[in-house]
């Protein structure tokens, strides 16, 4: 029991949400989109062990970070750091125009369930051509498989992602809009 409790913790991940950009070298890009609406601009970022989502509406910056737990990254305009366990919900306002909700669900599955769903999850991604990083293991690290459904509409983004970890079979699940309001 003791053993599958520090393997939950080696998988988690944890959402930080930043009032500026990042720049791209705190992080190991795997890939990455540029979206430009007339309300707003963002930059996407599947990068190891989780993503980034860095959206501008006029003088406003929101930045959502969800990485593995074991990432340092910096302070500076950090707004909450909020840890990836079980389910959560979380909304806020940054400035005066961005709107932010995301819900996560973390599940730790069994060998059989994880490689099913993994193999679900990849064939979805590969049918709708989505945002992609399956990252064979290593021997310092398992390997794990990270999607970014993408809905880019008018005012808002809405960002489905999945984070699978092949050596904890875990598997965190998100759900972020991310909505410009009208002043």
């Amino acid at each position: 029991m003791s053993n599958r409790t520090k393997q939950r913790r080696s998988g988690g991940l944890t959402l930080l949400l930043y009032q500026r950009t990042l720049h791209p070298e705190l992080f190991k890009i795997h890939a990455s989109e540029q979206v430009s609406r007339r309300a707003y601009e963002a930059d996407i970022w599947l990068v190891e062990g989780g993503h980034v989502i860095m959206l501008t509406a006029g003088k406003n910056t929101l930045t959502e970070v969800i990485v593995t737990n074991n990432e340092p990254l910096t302070d500076r305009g950090l707004l909450q750091s909020i840890p990836c366990r079980g389910e959560k919900y979380h909304e806020m306002t940054a400035g005066e125009n961005i709107r932010y909700m995301i819900s996560t669900q973390e599940e730790q599955l069994t060998q059989t369930l994880y490689d099913a769903t993994r193999q679900e999850i990849a064939s979805y991604a590969a049918k709708r051509e989505l945002m992609t990083a399956d990252l064979p293991g290593t021997p310092e690290q398992g390997g794990s498989l990270s999607v970014l459904d993408i809905e880019r509409q008018s005012h808002s983004l809405i960002v489905h992602s999945f984070h699978l970890f092949d050596e904890t079979q875990m598997v965190i699940k998100t759900q972020a809009i991310i909505e410009v309001t009208k002043n």
